[in-house]
């Protein structure tokens, strides 16, 4: 399925009723058109009802042709996307993966990365396929099809050695031999190499937080541990890794339906629960399929999106903390009551902070982005980076040499969903 680029969705007006590597030698000239000033789009967005009941069910308004997922991650300077897409309605998805050298204007040929595996089930924005790369050495991971209430069932992984050329089947990284729900995971990679992988999987009667780490590239995988035992049933997690090694996990709790933040300081240290990174007393018997993001910068400050549905309270907020959790800055809204979809990176220079969300406009669901360049401090007015041909929902966003690059999904009427792209350029410090 060939990748396009340009806008669309059908956002609710109000969030808190929703429910649930060497350059290869096959370069390829996929472009990303810039559409406005700074960047290009493509986007989907897909208005789910909220159940009465927390649920993981299979979202039925989910698409089932077009880009289904996507993920993305850099290393080297090379940006890894992984996609999964369904070239017809009801046909199966498949998982391909894109390398770019240059900052995301020209992609290599799509490699089919789950030939050998069981195929992805569920594929949806918030439960995607994940990726993460250290060297060479690229990881993927996604839910198969099992035996729960739902139809989902365990995690598998694929391995390339070779930048992403060749794709083999990895082990399942939990360890409960279970073949119900595994799902809501994140990946991420320490500067040594080491990975780490959180989910969700109800091994323990209710849905839970479980992680493992591998030291050698996703072959083997260590005792799964428990980082919290109930959580919320069905939004997404995040993974945030420190230049000196400390892994930070951010979930959504059970009651309130707050986003907590753990931390590990060494590869095999307990994990530390640091309960909400905001306390907003958020009390709802459902889940909101929304979760938030991290990210460190160079000098070990942890950033934190944040997205909550609590009356009167309902958005999207940055704030940091320098002391895993002990302490946080002060609580900054950004965007109006109805942005959400959260996700934010940090700039290699230590106090460039870029937080991304998606947000109705009159006429669409857009994609926007806002700036700091004091860490966090203050913020610049929001910029919309998707245009109005199309709905664009679920960005995600990683540093590049040259600033950042935003991808997202986006939907026009009667058309499957497809892919869209921003460069956002790096601004000056003051």
């Amino acid at each position: 399925m060939e990748l396009v680029i340009t806008a669309h969705s059908t956002q609710r007006p109000k969030p808190t009723i929703r429910t649930a590597a060497s350059p290869h030698r096959n370069a390829h000239p996929m472009r990303i058109h810039n559409t406005v000033p700074i960047l290009c789009a493509i986007a989907l967005a897909v208005a789910l009802p909220l159940s009465p009941q927390p649920a993981r069910a299979e979202h039925p308004h989910a698409p089932t042709e077009g880009l289904l997922s996507l993920d993305v991650c850099t290393h080297n300077n090379r940006i890894h996307l992984l996609t999964g897409e369904s070239p017809a309605s009801g046909a199966p998805a498949q998982l391909l993966h894109r390398v770019s050298t240059d900052n995301g204007v020209t992609w290599t040929n799509p490699v089919r990365v789950d030939t050998h595996c069981p195929p992805p089930f569920g594929l949806r924005r918030g439960m995607d396929a994940r990726i993460t790369a250290h060297g060479d050495h690229l990881l993927a991971a996604w839910t198969t099809a099992g035996t729960d209430a739902w139809g989902s069932g365990p995690l598998t992984t694929a391995l390339s050695e070779d930048g992403g050329r060749t794709w083999t089947v990895g082990p399942n990284p939990a360890d409960d031999r279970s073949t119900t729900g595994h799902g809501f995971h994140a990946l991420a990679a320490e500067p040594s190499g080491t990975l780490h992988l959180i989910w969700l999987d109800s091994r323990d009667g209710r849905q839970g937080l479980r992680h493992a780490r591998s030291s050698d590239h996703g072959r083997h995988w260590s005792t799964n541990k428990t980082l919290k035992a109930a959580t919320c049933e069905c939004c997404s997690n995040a993974l945030a890794i420190s230049p000196d090694g400390t892994a930070a996990a951010l979930f959504r709790d059970g009651d309130p339906r707050d986003l907590s933040l753990a931390h590990s300081t060494k590869t095999d240290a307990p994990w530390t629960l640091r309960g909400p990174a905001a306390p907003f007393d958020w009390r709802f018997n459902g889940c909101p399929h929304v979760g938030g993001a991290l990210a460190f910068s160079t000098k070990n400050t942890l950033h934190a999106a944040l997205w909550t549905g609590a009356e009167g309270k309902t958005g999207v907020y940055h704030r940091s903390t320098d002391s895993l959790g002990s302490e946080w800055s002060a609580l900054t809204k950004l965007g109006s009551d109805t942005a959400s979809h959260p996700d934010l990176a940090t700039a290699s220079d230590g106090t460039g902070v870029v937080l991304v969300w998606d947000q109705p406009t009159e006429t669409r669901s857009a994609i926007w982005a806002a700036t700091s360049r004091d860490n966090g401090l203050s913020w610049s007015a929001p910029v919309r980076l998707s245009t109005d041909s199309a709905d664009a929902t679920n960005p995600r966003i990683v540093p590049v040499t040259s600033g950042y690059r935003v991808f997202w999904t986006q939907q026009q009427p009667q058309r499957p969903p497809t892919l869209g792209s921003a460069h956002l350029p790096k601004e000056p410090q003051p």
